[in-house]
């Protein structure tokens, strides 16, 4: 198809450059045809224009004023020389006899007919023959054909004198302008079979142009149904190597599908046994507070367990499923913990245990961590530090607290709706996303007001470790597959490359 378009662009062009040349000729010859009808004109008009003049005069005559002239019975040379060339013009081959007098009468009948003036006044001058403007040249020469001379005889007569004179002169002017006249015709038939090859040639060109319309278009649906098959067999090699690459992880997905399952059905009654555990925690905060830390482990074991004993007595009857392994102290600490930046309140961790930090540290790699031991909230330097950490983009851990924050501090801790706070007479404007821990390894020191503006969580034992770093990377490629459609992956070179690079890694 392309060879085809070619080929017939090619001709369009061609037959562009010929219809050009065919144009620029036709003006040419028009102009040139112009010219000629310009020449034939100047020089034909003045005779056209006086023979006009004397069939004007002659239809001001009647039939009753030809037949005038029967009466004469002498006519003068003149006169008869007259009805001779009339005779002439309409009858080649008429030849005066011998005797006037019978050519006379002859002559006297045929201006009497009754379509004479018609004759005179649709008479073509292009009917005279070369002889006969010879034989009416030597009557014009003779001296009796003399209008001025015939007028006194007859009125008519003299008229019919003008008249053979300027039909005589129209007559040989035309004969003369033959050759330009013959030259214009030929021109004229020129110009038409111009015409007619330019118009054939346009219309071929213009059939031409259409069909070279009708490729290109054809032309760009084949190479977009190409495009297209293209993309499909790209994305039917990339889908299958994304299947074959994806196939390990298929066991693994069903699992977690299963267990998310699982974990659905048990929301309601693990979140009641989460809650049971926040609000044996709070208990703990309260009891902490008239018994020593170290005392505390054995103050509510019994009441702890009795509670979700209860609880999950009471979820078994009303067919709730949970799962009572997942509800833990450990667990439920460490939820909190990777809930930090959408606490209500500030948290301040009561634990003597190392494990806490190291969750802390596991959940909040990148935050500012504080040793308390080292300085106090009253020192100088504090005052400075604590707007840095106030504007921090990363949440700051105060830990080893052996003293309470002092009351300037307050309005910091309450996380303030109104957001604009004061500090050593210093205004300070909370961020919406700032985060501060506090962990303490005792509970004596915190007065009461601290306990309420903070919401403070008793950790009584070791936590297990936080480890999401193997969840992390196994989300990775789970994020990808989420965030992009299958469309968005399949297009994509890079998209494609790094999900196989994730699945190939993991």
């Amino acid at each position: 198809m392309n060879k085809e378009r070619n080929m017939k662009s090619a001709r369009v062009e061609v037959l562009s450059e010929l219809i050009t040349v065919k144009n620029t000729n036709l003006e040419t010859m028009k102009t040139e045809e112009e010219a000629l009808k310009t020449a034939v004109e100047a020089m034909v008009s003045a005779p056209q224009e006086e023979f006009r003049r004397c069939v004007e005069e002659l239809l001001k005559f009647s039939n009753a004023d030809i037949k005038n002239l029967s009466k004469i019975t002498k006519p003068s040379v003149g006169i008869r020389l007259c009805c001779e060339m009339l005779r002439t013009i309409f009858e080649p081959n008429f030849k005066p006899k011998r005797h006037a007098a019978e050519t006379w009468q002859e002559s006297v009948k045929f201006v009497s007919e009754k379509s004479f003036f018609i004759k005179l006044a649709t008479c073509d001058a292009d009917i005279l023959s070369v002889d006969q403007m010879k034989i009416l040249k030597k009557y014009v020469e003779r001296a009796e054909f003399n209008a001025n001379k015939i007028e006194h005889e007859s009125i008519v007569c003299a008229c019919l004198c003008r008249w053979i004179s300027a039909f005589l002169e129209l007559a040989c002017t035309l004969r003369v302008m033959e050759e330009q006249v013959e030259e214009s015709k030929e021109l004229r038939e020129q110009i038409k079979q111009t015409e007619e090859k330019c118009e054939n040639e346009t219309n071929e060109m213009q059939q031409l142009k259409n069909d070279v319309e009708k490729l290109t278009n054809l032309i760009r649906e084949n190479e977009q149904t190409l495009a297209n098959d293209r993309r499909l067999c790209d994305y039917r090699l990339r889908s299958g190597d994304l299947l074959t690459a994806l196939e390990p992880h298929r066991k693994q997905w069903k699992s977690q599908l299963k267990q998310n399952e699982k974990k659905q059905n048990e929301l309601i009654g693990n979140t009641l046994l989460f809650s049971i555990h926040r609000s044996h925690l709070l208990c703990q905060e309260k009891t902490v507070s008239s018994v020593s830390f170290e005392t505390k482990s054995h103050l509510n074991p019994f009441e702890f367990q009795m509670c979700i004993s209860m609880c999950s007595s009471h979820l078994n009857s009303v067919s709730v499923p949970f799962d009572s392994s997942v509800a833990t102290p450990s667990n439920v600490i460490n939820r909190i913990i990777r809930n930090l930046k959408t606490s209500r309140k500030f948290c301040l961790f009561i634990s003597s245990s190392e494990s806490l930090l190291l969750n802390l540290r596991t959940v909040l790699p990148s935050a500012t961590y504080l040793d308390m031991s080292r300085v106090t909230w009253k020192d100088s330097q504090m005052s400075l530090l604590l707007s840095k950490h106030i504007y921090s983009i990363v949440p700051t851990v105060f830990f080893n607290i052996t003293e309470a924050p002092p009351p300037e501090m307050y309005e910091i801790l309450m996380k303030s709706e109104e957001r604009e706070v004061c500090y050593h007479n210093k205004s300070y404007e909370l961020p919406d996303d700032i985060l501060f821990v506090f962990v303490a390894k005792s509970i004596s020191h915190i007065p009461d007001q601290i306990k309420k503006l903070m919401e403070v969580i008793v950790v009584s034992s070791n936590l297990d470790p936080i480890d999401d770093a193997e969840k992390t990377e196994r989300n990775e490629l789970a994020s990808l597959l989420g965030e992009f459609t299958a469309a968005d992956i399949l297009e994509s070179k890079e998209l494609s490359r790094k999900a196989m690079q994730m699945a190939t890694s993991t």
